[in-house]
C-alpha cells in the first residue's frame, strides 16, 4: 500500500487529488505490466481517490523504454472519454511500481457535473459546417477528418465536446479543435505540426544603413569585406519539413533552383543565391509578426498566409506584386544590386500584397496606384525605422537598390519628407506621385507616433475601394484614428491633408 506520508507527492490543488506519487518502490509483482498495474491501483484506489470498481479505467497501452514499462488508462464517464483524464502506472524492470501519476477527474464531481446535466446538441451537419469553415481559414485539407465525442474539463466545468483532428497544407498544418455539442462554439483549437527553426545572415535593411556609407557598390554580387560587418545572424522561424525556406507566412520555393538545406543553415552571404530568399522569408516574416501584434492577427488577420516570392526572377532590374487570379505572389528582379538584397524593396512589394489582401484590385484609378507605391514606401520606413541611426537616413528608401541604377549609384530610389503638393505636382507617374502620399503618410506617423500610425493605416485601408483616390485615403485616415483612438487627432490630420492641398 502507498504511504504518501513516506513519498514524494504532487498534489491537484483544484480537486485535491494526489496528481503524482514517487519516490517510492513497491515489492516485485507477478503477472503482465497490465496486470501489475491494475492490481496496484486496486490496492491504492482510495489513497489516489480513484472510483471504487475503477470500471471508469479503460486500457490504453503499454509503452516501454530501457528501463521501464508505462502502463496508461484513460478514464471514461457513460462511455464517453474525458480529455487529458489518464492514470500512469511505472512499472520498473524488476516488475516494481516506482511512480504513478493521476490526472483522473473525481467520481464526485463527475456525478455532481455531468450526470445531471441536461445537453440538446446541435446536429453533426451544423457541427461539420464549423468544421468546414475552420479548413477555409486554415489552409487546404490534405487528410482524413477524424472526429471523437469526449468530455472536456474546462475552468471546473465539464462539458461534451467533438475532438476534431486532420491536416492542411498550404500552409502545412495538424490540427485539433474541441467544439462545443451544444452551440457549436470552439473551446480550444491547436496547430500540432512540429515546425523547426533555422539560421540565416540577412542584411538589415540594407548594408548602406548599417554601415552608414553611401560609397558602396555591387560589383556583380561579388561578397567584399566590407560587407562582413553588415550582416546579422537571425533565427528563421516555423520552417516546415523538407529544409525549404517555407513557412507560415513566406514560400520561396518558387525561386528557380530555391534554396535547400536539410540542416536548416542558411548562413550565407550575398554572392550565393540563396542570401536573396533568406532576405525575403525573414523579413516578410517579421513584417507579417508586426503586422499580427498590433491586432490584425486570427480572423482579423492580413495575408497570414504564405506569400509565394521568386527572389530571382529575372535580370530586369524590376519587382512587382503580381495580383492575377491564381499568382498573388511577388518577383524580385536581379538587375542591378539584387533587389531581395535591400529588405526596403522586399517589404514595399509586399505593402502591395498587404492592400490587395484587404481591398482585391485596389489602385483602379491613377491616385490609387500612387498610393500604393506611397504605402509601400511608408511601410518600409515606419518598419526599420528604430534600425537607423542616422537621422538623415530615416526619410530614405532603398539606398542599397539605389546603388545599383544603371545611369550610376543615386542617394536612394526615394524620400519619404518630400515637398511635393497636390495637385500642381502630380507628374502622371505612379511611382512619383507616390510620394505626395508616403510624406502625408510621414507626417501622420510624426502626429500619431510609430505605432499607433501604422495600427490607423492599416485599419484605414478597410475603408477604402478599388477606385479610392487621395482624398477617400485621407478621409479613411481620419476615420480609422477615430475609431481606434477617439478622434483626439481630427484637427491635426485634417492640417496634415489640407496643408498637402488634399483637403
Amino acid at each position: 500500500m502507498l504511504d504518501l506520508k513516506k513519498s514524494k507527492v504532487r498534489w491537484d490543488k483544484d480537486n485535491y487529488i494526489p496528481k503524482k506519487v514517487y519516490g517510492f518502490e513497491t515489492e516485485p509483482f507477478k503477472g503482465t505490466t497490465e496486470e501489475i498495474a491494475r492490481t496496484f491501483l486496486r490496492e491504492n484506489q482510495d489513497t489516489l481517490k480513484l472510483s471504487d470498481t475503477l470500471n471508469d479505467l479503460k486500457y490504453d497501452k503499454t509503452t516501454e523504454s530501457l528501463g521501464a514499462s508505462t502502463v496508461l488508462f484513460q478514464q471514461y464517464f457513460e462511455g464517453t472519454p474525458i480529455h487529458g483524464a489518464w492514470v500512469a502506472v511505472h512499472i520498473d524492470k524488476q516488475n516494481r511500481v516506482f511512480m504513478v501519476k493521476n490526472d483522473t477527474v473525481p467520481v464526485t464531481k463527475l456525478n455532481e457535473k455531468i450526470a445531471s446535466a441536461k445537453i440538446s446538441p446541435l446536429p453533426e451537419n451544423e457541427i461539420d459546417s464549423v468544421i468546414d469553415r475552420k479548413i477555409k481559414e486554415y489552409g487546404t485539407l490534405n487528410t482524413d477528418i477524424q472526429k471523437e465525442s469526449m468530455i472536456y474539463p474546462l475552468k471546473g466545468i465539464l462539458r461534451y465536446v467533438w475532438k476534431v483532428k486532420f491536416g492542411t497544407k498550404e500552409p502545412a498544418g495538424s490540427w485539433i479543435l474541441f467544439i462545443d455539442k451544444t452551440d457549436g462554439h470552439i473551446i480550444e483549437e491547436r496547430n500540432v505540426l512540429r515546425k523547426a527553426d533555422g539560421k540565416g545572415r540577412v542584411f538589415v535593411p540594407n548594408p548602406v544603413v548599417t554601415l552608414n556609407r553611401d560609397d558602396l557598390l555591387d560589383e556583380a554580387d561579388k561578397d567584399q569585406d566590407i560587407f562582413k560587418k553588415s550582416y546579422k545572424t537571425v533565427m528563421l522561424k516555423d520552417l516546415e519539413p523538407g529544409g525549404y525556406l517555407k513557412g507560415p507566412y513566406v514560400d520561396t520555393t518558387d525561386t528557380p533552383n530555391s534554396a535547400m538545406c536539410s540542416n536548416l543553415d542558411f548562413r550565407c552571404t550575398r554572392e550565393d543565391d540563396r542570401f536573396e530568399e533568406v532576405m525575403a522569408y525573414y523579413h516578410i516574416s517579421a513584417v507579417q509578426s508586426y503586422i499580427q501584434s498590433l491586432g490584425f492577427n486570427n480572423d482579423k488577420g492580413i495575408l497570414n498566409h504564405p506569400i509565394k516570392v521568386n527572389a530571382h526572377g529575372g535580370t530586369d532590374d524590376q519587382s512587382y506584386y503580381n495580383p492575377s487570379p491564381g499568382k498573388k505572389d511577388i518577383t524580385y528582379g536581379d538587375g542591378g544590386v539584387d533587389d531581395a538584397e535591400d529588405a526596403e524593396i522586399i517589404i514595399h512589394e509586399y505593402g502591395h500584397a498587404i492592400q490587395d489582401a484587404i481591398i482585391p484590385g485596389f489602385g483602379q484609378k491613377s491616385e490609387g496606384g500612387a498610393m500604393g507605391e506611397g504605402f509601400g514606401d511608408y511601410l518600409a520606413g515606419s518598419f526599420f525605422y528604430k534600425f537607423k541611426k542616422n537621422e538623415s537616413r530615416k526619410v530614405k528608401i532603398a539606398e542599397w537598390d539605389a546603388k545599383g541604377y544603371e545611369r550610376g549609384p543615386q542617394e536612394c530610389l526615394r524620400r519619404l519628407d518630400s515637398n511635393k503638393h497636390y495637385p500642381e505636382d502630380m507628374q502622371g507617374e505612379e511611382h512619383d506621385d507616390g510620394e505626395i502620399w508616403s510624406a502625408c503618410l510621414w507626417k501622420v506617423r510624426k502626429l500619431l507616433g510609430g505605432k499607433k500610425a501604422d495600427t490607423v493605416i492599416l485599419e484605414s485601408h478597410f475603408y477604402l475601394s478599388q477606385y479610392s483616390d487621395f482624398r477617400d485615403g485621407a478621409d479613411a485616415i481620419i476615420m480609422a484614428e477615430k475609431n481606434l483612438y477617439g478622434g483626439k487627432k481630427t484637427k491635426g490630420l485634417i492640417k496634415i491633408f489640407k496643408d498637402r492641398g488634399i483637403f
